[in-house]
């Protein structure tokens, strides 16, 4: 496995796929192999100079990213729990937090995390456009809304997302405007040596249980052709 190497450019060959990346040292590599299994989001796979079929690039740019985020609270002691009698479980809120998840493992150790927001949509771009500083004040304001000030004290520290803002994943999940149009029967297809994989080419999109689903699938496809070669 090689980290912190960017794919620059991927293509279908006459003996199988060539694929460039650059590593951290900034220079480019490529390699060759007999097949590829590209895992990126299609936003990010639509931008990376390919001889694909003009049909599969075009497929690959309808699928919409959804904007989402996650801040996590840290705070010296689990007064969810000591005070107010919560194990576990979500508060659901009107609040641009949406909600306020709580830890279902670690009962009245000294120190706990909470979920202080896990925004999608309008709302995960509004957090997204602040400061991680102002983040945590906007969600800390919202949060002592239902909590009280208990919810200011005691926090030793927070650690904020925004997956649109992520580099090579840009976007919390994908929506597809419709799968009923042929593209996504298209990108679950083999492009000549190339196949796809994610949990946006699933029914489970957004959850693990897609991406395994997905991957499957994939595997499956690979071995019987092969086999069958």
């Amino acid at each position: 496995m090689i980290t912190g190497a960017p794919v620059s450019e991927l293509r279908n060959t006459d003996g199988g796929v060539e694929v460039v990346y650059r590593g951290p040292g900034g220079k480019d590599t490529r390699i060759s192999g007999d097949f590829c299994v590209a895992t990126l989001p299609p936003n990010v796979m639509a931008k990376i100079p390919t001889n694909l079929d003009s049909r599969v690039t075009s497929a690959l740019r309808l699928p919409e990213a959804f904007s989402a985020g996650k801040l996590g609270l840290e705070y010296d002691r689990r007064w969810w729990e000591l005070d107010e009698r919560i194990y576990g479980g979500i508060t659901m809120t009107d609040l641009d937090v949406l909600n306020i998840w709580y830890p279902s493992h670690g009962f009245h150790d000294d120190r706990g995390v909470i979920v202080g927001y896990y925004t999608e949509g309008p709302y995960s771009e509004a957090y997204s456009r602040l400061t991680p500083a102002g983040r945590e004040r906007r969600a800390l304001a919202q949060g002592a809304k239902i909590h009280g000030e208990k919810y200011r004290q005691g926090m030793r520290a927070s650690f904020s997302v925004s997956w649109e803002r992520t580099p090579h994943i840009e976007g919390g999940w994908m929506h597809w405007p419709s799968r009923d149009s042929g593209e996504y029967d298209l990108l679950n297809k083999p492009a000549g040596n190339v196949y796809f994989a994610g949990d946006w080419l699933s029914h489970f999109i957004a959850w693990q249980a897609g991406a395994i689903d997905s991957a499957r699938y994939v595997v499956t496809a690979l071995h019987d052709r092969v086999r069958n070669s």
